[in-house]
């Protein structure tokens, strides 16, 4: 950009800006609100367990059918002759039966020992336990008959014994069941194996085991906890999504987890793929909320209206005792995945009870309407949102984006991903807007799911991270004139924000985005005319100014000039550059190549990557 424009420019933008911040109100722009970085945490795939959950054994209560020996699914068998079955003599149960038709989700494990010198057991590998940090290991078990039945739990890892336990019990028929634990450190991370054994011809059942690091913030990991403060997560739907279908927020009231049956979910392959069709439910709505506590975010509840009355729903409430505020009538409603009526009318008949036992309960709540997406179908907006609109002022919105096969196979190949994926985000932008226009202006949207299709059956990438930049770049201009209340990415642990393995977490490239553009949260949209497509700019209330950048392009590097109306010091620059372009690849944190000249920041991005500076007077 030639010098004599850029003066020329200056003083242009100069008077358009007005003081910026302190002139906000008089443009009619607010400030971005923070609720634009909420997040779901639902429990599927991998989400929660193997995700958010601190939980290192998998089916841990024995949910579903066995294998053809007896054994529960996710676990074997081991050493001496020995007859296993499952028991419907359960540990766990449901705070209230007879509600919810599921089959399976209350067992327990039989041992039976049938030699008499040996020892036979179940057996789970694949425990990543962590250096240095304390682990309990614990198992609920009881004697099948009323004699002592010696058993063992055990850490094991490549045939050494790393930690035993040896101990005897004797279930007497009023007896409880009894719960034996013991503590391990390993010194460095571990991959182990864990097992519960009874020695000789003895029976014994086995309720629930449990293995959990002590730094377990409610059940969760402390790391990813971390990861969700650090992406800006200020809002956090719970229980779902589908996963509301399938809750039974009482169970969550029980304080012993390992007392509260599995879930077992209506669409297997939809929601819990990864863990068999069932959920352990081991997090419930107190944990929720004290995460949300931690991390600074609102709880926002969805009900599950077609399995429970309005009572039940107006008891949630005030189980709350007003510490939420923000719920949803369903989830999806009107599709074949969610239970209930499919059609406006008669969802409506089903959930404006619910609404008004909740606002009777707490008439400070605020209340979502569901419905199927984008709301194509005229007699939802008219049947449902606008006939709901008394007591749920506010309708759910979700809309997941398509990219097309995701072919890395020739740079031609990639950048037409790439190209495909940034015009989908246009789409995205056009399709609400369209909605909006839709809708009467005294109802609010709550875009409560947002994403790419099938990121959760993908490695992390970087097109991801260019996708939520662009994503959060057109939610950030247009919240207002769309009049988004809320905003949900759909969903950040294990499904593209932030990537759980066993011994570490760590933001991917759309949590890296995440990360970057929560620095316009409280700041006022820049009046600077022509800004690309591809920028943000915010005032912030302390006279700096925040911008953050993206470029999609494959291979060309894009080049930015902002005007920095008087701030003439760089005072925070990081960019981030791709290590690759397909799967598998992460962005890698660079300083900031950035310069102020005559006015302008001006900086040259490389292609895919990203960028921030804050420049201040």
């Amino acid at each position: 950009m030639h010098r004599k424009f850029v003066t020329a420019y200056v003083a242009l933008v100069a008077l358009a800006s007005l003081g910026a911040a302190e002139k906000a109100t008089d443009r009619g722009v607010r400030p971005i609100p923070a609720e634009l970085f909420g997040q779901n945490i639902e429990h599927t795939r991998s989400a929660v367990q193997g995700g958010i959950s601190a939980q290192l054994v998998r089916n841990r209560k024995f949910a579903g059918k066995p294998q053809r020996n007896g054994v529960a699914m996710m676990w074997e068998p081991y050493g001496a002759k020995a007859l296993y079955d499952h028991s419907n003599m359960a540990l766990n149960r449901h705070a209230v039966k007879g509600r919810m038709v599921r089959n399976n989700e209350r067992h327990s494990q039989v041992i039976g020992g049938l030699a008499v010198d040996g020892e036979a057991g179940i057996r789970q590998g694949g425990i990543a336990l962590r250096g240095g940090i304390s682990h309990n290991f614990k198992a609920v078990v009881r004697s099948l008959n009323q004699e002592d039945a010696p058993m063992t739990l055990r850490i094991s890892s490549g045939g050494r014994t790393l930690a035993e336990k040896t101990f005897t019990v004797n279930t007497k028929p009023d007896a409880a069941w009894e719960r034996i634990s013991m503590d391990f450190t390993p010194a460095a991370n571990t991959m182990a194996e864990i097992s519960v054994g009874v020695k000789g011809r003895h029976y014994c059942v086995v309720g629930a085991v449990s293995l959990m690091p002590a730094d377990n913030f409610h059940g969760m990991r402390a790391d990813v906890v971390e990861n969700l403060r650090e992406i800006g997560t200020s809002v956090i739907r719970w229980p779902g999504g589908n996963f509301a279908g399938e809750y039974r927020w009482r169970d969550g009231l029980m304080a012993d987890p390992d007392e509260r049956a599995p879930l077992q979910s209506y669409h297997e392959t939809e929601t819990h793929p990864h863990t068999l069709g069932y959920d352990s439910n081991d997090i419930g709505m107190e944990d929720v909320i004290a995460l949300c506590e931690r991390i600074g975010a609102k709880p926002f509840f969805t009900i599950n209206a077609a399995w429970e009355d309005p009572q039940d729903s107006a008891d949630w409430v005030k189980a709350c005792r007003g510490r939420v505020k923000l719920w949803s009538l369903g989830n999806e409603m009107g599709y074949a995945h969610m239970e209930g009526p499919k059609g406006a009318k008669g969802y409506v008949q089903m959930v404006r009870p619910h609404a008004e036992a909740m606002l009777k309960a707490d008439p400070e709540l605020t209340i979502v309407s569901s419905g199927p997406y984008p709301w194509e179908k005229e007699d939802w907006i008219g049947n449902a949102a606008k006939a709901l609109s008394d007591v749920a002022p506010v309708v759910s919105y979700h809309r997941y984006d398509h990219g097309g096969f995701f072919d890395f196979s020739s740079p031609e190949r990639t950048a037409a991903l790439y190209a495909r994926v940034s015009e989908e985000v246009d789409r995205a932008m056009s399709t609400l807007k369209g909605f909006r226009a839709r809708l009467p202006r005294e109802i609010g949207i709550s875009y409560d799911e947002w994403n790419l299709w099938y990121q959760w059956y993908r490695e992390e990438g970087i097109v991801e991270g260019l996708y939520a930049a662009k994503m959060l770049n057109g939610l950030m201009r247009n919240w207002e004139e769309c009049g988004l209340k809320y905003v949900c990415y759909f969903q950040a642990v294990n499904e593209q924000a932030i990537n759980v393995t066993p011994f570490e977490s760590h933001l991917t490239s759309a949590g890296e985005a995440m990360r970057l553009w929560k620095g316009h949260v409280g700041g006022v949209p820049s009046a600077i005319p022509d800004l690309p497509e591809n920028a943000f700019a915010t005032d912030a209330s302390d006279g700096s100014r925040y911008v953050t950048f993206f470029n999609f392009s494959t291979v060309k590097p894009c080049t930015f000039h902002v005007p920095t109306d008087g701030r003439g010091r760089i005072v925070a620059e990081e960019t981030l550059v791709p290590n690759g372009l397909e799967s598998g690849c992460r962005l890698e944190h660079k300083q900031g190549t950035g310069r102020i000249v005559g006015g302008f920041y001006e900086l040259t991005l490389a292609p895919a990557s990203l960028s921030c500076a804050r420049f201040s007077k």
